[in-house]
């Protein structure tokens, strides 16, 4: 094994733990929260993670993120899963072939993504019951929830490319 592909397996490895850390902080009861609205802090990680080492390992990182976000979530498991790896495949595809990876394109990614899963988790938990003041709930916790996700995830975004920086991509996997 040469000294790249050791490289390579140890910012996988390290991939990994961050997801892990940041799902155990995630979860924490009252760690991170504003007015009872707390980030989901592995999503927006999954798609810088994806933006940088493209659609196979972000659609990898992204189904990951997303379980790890169902183990605690209500709805029914694999929902985060699957929109999160879709998500990830599909800001990866578009940074390899459409766009470059800078800060814009993360934010771009990360609140559409949090605003499809939010959306999506709404209309099947919330809206489609026909509650009255349903509504609220999206303004006061699915929207914020989103936004605060997003502004959490700068910084990660910040993290996940020095470490892609930091250890080269084997040849023909750059993007």
């Amino acid at each position: 094994m040469n000294s790249t592909a050791r490289q390579n397996i140890f910012k996988n490895v390290l991939f990994v733990l961050i997801l892990l850390s940041l799902y155990v902080l995630q979860s924490v009861p009252g760690l991170f929260a504003i007015y009872g609205v707390k980030p989901f802090l592995t999503i927006p990680a999954a798609i810088a993670i994806a933006m940088l080492e493209g659609e196979f390992s972000g659609g990898i990182y992204g189904a990951v993120a997303g379980l790890l976000c169902d183990m605690g979530g209500l709805l029914l498991f694999g929902y985060n899963g699957l929109v999160t790896a879709a998500c990830c495949i599909a800001a990866g595809l578009f940074v390899i072939h459409l766009i470059r990876c800078n800060i814009f394109a993360f934010l771009l990614f990360s609140i559409f993504t949090m605003l499809l899963r939010g959306a999506a988790e709404y209309f099947f938990a919330y809206g489609m019951w026909n509650h009255q003041d349903v509504s609220r709930i999206f303004l006061n916790v699915t929207l914020p929830a989103a936004l605060y996700s997003v502004i959490a995830g700068i910084p990660l975004f910040f993290l996940l490319r020095w470490m892609h920086r930091r250890f080269p991509v084997p040849e023909g996997d750059e993007v």
